[in-house]
């Protein structure tokens, strides 16, 4: 049913002029279809103007009708893809009128356009049908199969400078498999037949369970359609053309329109998708979706297809690590075992200056820590005496015979470990306790300090005399 394609008023409509549930103004009549018709209309309040949908009055009183009518508006708002209309509302008027609020539309339907151009060329077909297969495929993800394409529910405006932007319309007849309404009602019986025609999978007609691949077929008819001018079965009745859907073999393309330039690859797409068994159809939307792309010696972009997305900043699954390594200083380096974002994190290139300065910092820093583990330097032997004889020594630091108190000592020089003793070790060679000359076990200061090996600098070591005062 058209949404947005004005045909002239009727003048005779009650609706026109009136506001539904105090917020919907209707302007004209637009369509009408089988369970209601469309108007034009505008918010009341914020003057917005949208496509109403009305169900007829004598409908309203069937439940299982006005169930159905409210599917269709939770069908086509629960995919929330830009090729399926869009539902805002839906609503019941004090009046008894049960209405759906939507995108109001600006063009007209693939029906209209090939009656009156008859069929397309395939670079014009292409981005159509790709447009169509995504709009599919979102809904079979929602678990929503549509169960009536045909062109006069394929909406085609002009969006944002882009012809042939498509809408997909209708979902009255969809069938919903999600696990969320396994307990709600069933709205149809096994053995009902559903869809026009012209565009029926052979199981359709058959009246078995349908799955998404009648979708399948049925835009393979559409398909057909449009690159030949004709449906691929015609018949006088109803009957008659679900029996050709169920015996008769489409005729190839190439074979209906020979005077068309139609390639052997958009025909061979064109066909599997028309196949009798399902099983031999194009397993999903996704795959018919690849292969519209790959046909007719069209550019195809294999980003934009559908699939478990690559590694981005819109979808932080991280992929293997990037092996390739790309020439920028802004690159961050691939350190992470379990992948990284293959397309706006790339590795970190190494830069020879970096690794100079980071080289040099870390000697630096080594030398410090080394200087604060050594501690202060040794004592000479002078002083350690000087510091054992206490009050009695006079403050003579180094050599106490000299009157300048000046000594020679090895600044912060290591000792050979064979000069080093302990304070028992002197004892037993003669020296005092404490240092004391008085001592009656040692034998004087100088005596002690004769008897105690002199500390050897090691190889290297630099002198430095150092002046020290007595108090």
């Amino acid at each position: 049913m058209p949404v947005g394609n004005a045909s002239p008023p009727a003048d005779d409509d009650p609706l026109i002029g009136r506001v539904l549930s105090e917020r919907y103004r209707i302007v004209r009549k637009i369509g009408e279809g089988g369970m209601g018709c469309v108007y034009q209309a505008q918010h009341a309040l914020i003057e917005k103007k949208i496509a109403l949908k009305v169900l007829f009055m004598d409908l309203t009183r069937r439940a299982d009708i006005v169930a159905r009518f409210l599917q269709e508006a939770k069908s086509a708002s629960r995919i929330g893809h830009e090729n399926v209309i869009d539902i805002s509302d839906f609503g019941q008027s004090p009046e008894g009128l049960v209405y759906i609020a939507m995108e109001y539309l600006d063009g007209q339907d693939l029906g209209k356009t090939l009656r009156s151009e008859r069929t397309m060329e395939w670079a014009r077909a292409r981005p159509i049908l790709m447009q169509i297969t995504k709009a599919l495929r979102a809904a079979h993800e929602h678990g929503i199969i549509h169960r009536d394409m045909k062109p006069e529910n394929v909406y085609l405006v002009q969006r944002e400078g882009r012809p042939d932007f498509v809408k997909v319309l209708d979902f009255g007849i969809a069938k919903v498999v999600t696990s969320d309404d396994a307990d709600a009602p069933r709205l149809t019986q096994t053995g009902m037949i559903f869809g026009t025609p012209e565009y029926m999978s052979p199981e359709q007609a058959q009246g078995h369970p349908p799955d998404h691949r009648v979708d399948v077929y049925a835009v393979g008819c559409i398909m057909y359609h449009m690159l030949t001018g004709s449906v691929p079965f015609m018949a006088d009745s109803f009957m008659g053309i679900l029996t050709k859907h169920l015996l008769e073999p489409p005729v190839p393309l190439r074979q209906r329109r020979p005077d068309l330039n139609i390639s052997a690859d958009v025909e061979a797409v064109c066909m599997r998708a028309l196949e009798k068994d399902r099983e031999k159809r194009w397993a999903d939307m996704d795959a018919f979706y690849r292969a519209l792309g790959g046909a007719g010696g069209q550019p195809f972009e294999p980003s934009s297809v559908f699939g478990p997305p690559k590694a981005s900043l819109r979808y932080p699954t991280l992929a293997e690590p990037n092996p390739t390594v790309r020439n920028s200083r802004t690159a961050i380096a691939s350190t992470v075992s379990r992948g990284t974002f293959e397309d706006e994190r790339p590795t970190r290139v190494a830069h020879p200056g970096l690794g100079l300065g980071i080289k040099v910092g870390a000697i630096v820093a080594g030398v410090a820590a080394a200087t604060v583990v050594a501690g202060p330097p040794e004592e000479c032997a002078g002083a350690r005496r000087a510091r054992g004889r206490g009050a009695d020594s006079g403050g003579e630091a180094c050599d106490s015979r000299r009157g300048d108190n000046i000594g020679c000592e090895r600044e912060a020089r290591p000792v050979a470990p064979q000069a080093r003793r302990t304070r028992a070790e002197r004892f037993e060679t003669g020296s005092g306790a404490s240092g004391d000359p008085s001592s009656d076990r040692g034998q004087g200061h100088d005596a002690g300090r004769a008897q105690e090996p002199v500390p050897q600098p090691l190889a290297g070591a630099r002198p430095r005399c150092v002046a020290s005062r007595s108090r």
